[in-house]
């Protein structure tokens, strides 16, 4: 048991405290300091990325001599990659390897099919390297691995040529490859089948991808429309909510708690029902256990009552809210519509994420830039790919191996033919993935410090709103005052707290890279366990600081402490006051979470009738598209991160005036000299009354 004395004295009452204090002065400036220069290193970090790399290295595709098509002087005018033989890259191998095949770039890809048969053709018709002798007999050029030994009708995607007809390849490949004469028929048809797995999946990709991008090509303005009648609808629902929050929380919680009860019912009569018939139709465990069929387990008993303890506890859960927790339902209650006449007194305050927002969007932008250009900083690295492995004792004798380096112009396969030295990937500076992580920390740090910045504005203008006595008399900028006064004393108190939570996220990171590489090395569940409880510990320790952090951007926002001073104050303010701050934290997200979902599930479901051209006085004037269930599903996601930006404004408030109310009642006590701050409502769930004061709401 904690001493209260040890959660500190509460608050007394300050005559001269009138909402958030104006004189303040810098806080943290050493963190300040501190990500400013970090700040400068992340701008020294994208200078050299943008002087070192190209992205057009991997943006455009790059051919056997490391030269990237359409870029380098004498390839501007083929654009496109070419793949001698396709089956080569069916391998799992060629992650490792790259595919064992020559890669050249051509002007256009392949506009028929054609395979070699034994009969010499034009140079014209045969697709080859460059600097090709083209006096060669086809038969040379074949062998040699000039040039390719077919090719069939293609069509660029990603720059790459894929084939469109997969049914002609197995019959080129089969009858006229060179390559495969000696091996047996059985063993040419498993390459082909292996090959042309590969190839079906891969124009499969194709097909659907463009099919999808060609959607968002013609349905864009629809996609436009959509988004704007979520804006709407977000928007609706945020007035809404002032006037019927009481019904929506007392609805949500008897429907939850007789859902859970009717399902507590099933589930108990179901288990009755198969352990009473198990002898005759029951299932055992033995046999359900070597099933992949998971429709199966509905058959076993024992799913049923795992089923029934997990609803009856529910049940009873929610039975114990309703009965010994109603006062507090109702204060949350009571919170939750000022939160909504705050929001509503101090409108601006709905479309300021999108502030938060752009910094975040700039941010990710100039990370993502310099992930390409550091990924594309080096020189050029060759390695031995094999056709086949290269064990054979010519090989071994030449000092073949797959997979080591090479040079292009030293390189000589004479003596092992089904080696090829070709481009792999760019050798980086040892020092790259240590920029790397860099950048990605830079990441962290930035997304939070701005997430952070829009937390603190808008608590110093709800708190604003809260500790007007009068609330006719709210500062009609209380949003730009609160955003000038955290943009000039509190950066540093933004860049401390959200330095802690980059650095969990980091660790978190690290953790996931550590729990990757041990479960490629060993499948002991023990180890499993032990790494999946270190990430569980991390992430419940990331909620529980931004959960401190959250309150302890309110109380800077409203005295202009620092970060340590803020974050001990409101949380021996929230612990002084625990039994309210948990009913009124779970009961206000479970409201936002279904104002969010009914939002989202209204816009979509809506979408899916319409595109599904189940409405017919709409579907004429729809485009043509190859998925109706693209446009629903961008509008439905569009959808819900349009309604998140609404409620965690919704959501801030919440959190601003439970800590506000949270001091009202400690400051105050409803005399002439001391009244409540808070609202009728939420003094008469709590039998108190400002005596010989008239307060309005």
């Amino acid at each position: 048991m904690v001493d209260k004395k040890e959660l500190g004295q509460p608050l007394e009452f300050d005559p001269e405290f009138k909402g958030p204090v104006k004189s303040r002065s810098c806080t943290d400036i050493l963190c300040l300091l501190l990500f400013v220069a970090f700040l400068v290193g992340w701008g020294v970090v994208g200078y050299f990325a943008a002087t070192n790399g190209d992205p057009a290295r991997l943006l455009y595709p790059t051919d056997s001599r490391g030269r990237v098509c359409g870029k380098d002087p004498d390839l501007l005018d083929k654009p496109y990659l070419l793949f001698f033989d396709l089956t080569r890259c069916a391998s799992p191998k060629v992650i490792a390897t790259g595919c064992p095949t020559p890669q050249v770039c051509v002007s256009e890809c392949p506009q028929k099919n054609w395979g070699y048969t034994g009969v010499n053709v034009n140079f014209k018709d045969l697709i080859c390297k460059d600097g090709t002798d083209k006096n060669k007999d086809t038969f040379d050029l074949i062998k040699d691995g000039d040039c390719a030994y077919y090719y069939v009708e293609s069509k660029p995607f990603g720059r790459r040529c894929v084939p469109q007809k997969i049914t002609k390849v197995a019959d080129y490949i089969k009858d006229s490859s060179e390559a495969m004469k000696h091996l047996s028929e059985s063993q040419r048809l498993e390459i082909v089948a292996k090959a042309l797995r590969y190839l079906s999946r891969l124009v499969q990709f194709v097909e659907i991808a463009e099919g999808v991008f060609q959607d968002i090509k013609t349905t864009w303005w629809v996609l436009l429309i959509g988004f704007a009648i979520a804006m709407v609808v977000s928007f609706i629902w945020i007035v809404l909510l002032r006037f019927i929050s009481t019904v929506m929380i007392w609805f949500s919680i008897i429907a939850f708690t007789g859902l859970s009860g009717f399902g507590s019912y099933y589930t108990l009569n179901k288990y009755l029902t198969l352990r009473n018939q198990e002898d005759k139709t029951g299932m055992s465990k033995m046999e359900i256990k070597f099933t992949t069929e998971f429709s199966r387990y509905a058959e076993l008993e024992t799913t049923w009552l795992i089923l029934f303890i997990i609803t009856v506890t529910v049940f009873v859960v929610c039975l114990i809210v309703l009965i010994f927790l109603r006062k507090r339902i109702n204060i949350a209650i009571a919170l939750i519509g000022q939160a909504s006449k705050a929001v509503g007194d101090i409108m601006s305050t709905l479309f300021f994420p999108i502030v938060p927002y752009i910094i975040q969007m700039i941010f990710l932008v100039y990370f993502c830039a310099i992930a390409l250009y550091l990924s594309s900083a080096g020189e050029p690295e060759y390695r031995v790919a094999c056709s086949e492995n290269c064990t054979s004792a010519a090989c071994v004798g030449a000092g073949i191996q797959e997979n080591n380096t090479c040079s292009m112009e030293e390189f000589d396969n004479t003596a092992c033919p089904e080696s090829v030295c070709q481009f792999f990937d760019y050798h980086v500076d040892p020092n790259i993935p240590r920029l790397h992580i860099y950048n990605l920390f830079g990441l962290f740090w930035a997304l939070f410090f701005a997430s952070a910045f829009g937390e603190m504005v808008l608590a110093g203008a709800f708190a604003s709103w809260y500790w007007s006595f009068n609330k006719s008399d709210v500062p009609t900028l209380a949003l730009t005052y609160s955003f000038g006064r955290t943009l000039r004393y509190h950066v540093g108190t933004l860049a401390f707290g959200s330095l802690i939570i980059a650095i969990v996220r980091m660790i978190r990171v690290v953790l996931e890279y550590i729990d990757r590489k041990v479960r490629e090395k060993t499948d002991s569940m023990i180890i499993k366990c032990i790494m999946c409880c270190f990430r569980c510990c991390l992430w419940c320790l990331e909620k529980f600081l931004k959960f401190i952090n959250r309150n302890a951007y309110v109380y800077c926002a409203i005295y202009g402490k620092n970060f340590c001073t803020s974050a001990k104050n409101s949380f021996f303010l929230l612990m002084r006051n625990i039994a309210r701050v948990v009913v009124l934290d779970q009961v206000t997200d479970f409201l936002l979470f279904i104002g969010k979902m009914v939002v989202v599930g209204s816009v979509g479901i809506a979408s899916f009738f319409i595109f599904s051209g189940d409405i017919k006085e709409v579907k004429s004037h729809l485009p043509e598209m190859n998925y109706y269930l693209t446009p629903v599903i961008i509008i439905t996601l569009g959808t819900f991160f349009i309604a998140s930006a609404f409620f965690s404004v919704y959501a801030m408030a919440v959190d601003t005036i439970c800590l506000c109310f949270l001091e009202d009642c400690e400051r105050n006590d409803g005399t002439p000299d001391k009244p409540y701050y808070m609202s009728k409502d939420l003094m008469k769930i709590l039998d108190k009354k400002n005596k010989f004061a008239n307060k309005e709401d």
